[in-house]
């Protein structure tokens, strides 16, 4: 039985591609070339975790996005590039059926919790802008154990944190690594087809795929 959710937070909660105008503002206007500094953000937060180190998400963030520039031909600093992203990550808005779903889980008694690889402060910051901080009952940062999803002790920790299985666990993402990672833990998985998102061909399928966060309830709990 399904007793506590994990959410992750960047695309599955909140809507990155409002932070895709402001971005683009240091790649010469090109937003396309948003999607690949995201990517980059990714691969070399898994670069940290593979050769035991780790670096503040925003800083490995902006290195990626002075590496995109870079193979433009713009020139940027580490710093512009920080306060950028900065400026823009903490300002998401919510995807539109968000808050709604928050509300209904919350109602079922399930423990619903925000797990994400962005820092404490940050996390903090982007909930509490979206306005929807107040529907989880733990709020995780991986700065905490110092290491990346989709690494298993990351999943193991949060579950962990709510004194719940794994197998009594949920996780719910709108990225194939982040749910493939969780279903390697041993978790339950939901993959949530947020428009241009697919799950990894390779990965562990989800037990759940949805294409927005009102169908949880019923597919989870009402099956």
């Amino acid at each position: 039985m399904i007793k506590a959710l994990i959410f992750d937070v960047n695309e599955t909660l909140l809507d990155i591609n409002a932070m895709k105008t402001g971005l683009a503002e240091v790649l010469n206007g090109d937003e396309t070339l948003v999607d690949l500094w995201f990517a980059n953000l990714l691969h070399h937060s898994l670069v940290d975790v593979a050769s035991s180190q780790f670096h503040d998400f925003i800083d490995i963030g902006a290195a990626a996005l002075v590496m995109v520039a870079y193979s433009k031909g713009i020139q940027l600093t580490q710093e512009h590039a920080k306060q950028t992203i900065k400026q823009h990550i903490t300002s998401l808005p919510p995807h539109d059926d968000v808050a709604a779903a928050l509300k209904a889980l919350k109602q079922k008694g399930v423990t619903l919790i925000a797990l994400s690889n962005s820092s404490s402060a940050g996390l903090d910051a982007q909930l509490s802008y979206a306005n929807i901080k107040s529907y989880f009952d733990i709020v995780l940062s991986v700065e905490s154990i110092r290491t990346y999803k989709p690494y298993p002790s990351v999943y193991h920790w949060a579950c962990q944190q709510a004194e719940v299985a794994p197998n009594d666990t949920l996780m719910v993402a709108a990225h194939g690594w982040d749910v493939s990672g969780a279903k390697a833990a041993g978790l339950n998985t939901a993959f949530v087809e947020r428009p241009g998102k697919m799950m990894y061909p390779l990965g562990l399928a989800p037990d759940y795929s949805i294409e927005s966060l009102d169908q949880l309830i019923p597919s989870v709990f009402n099956a």
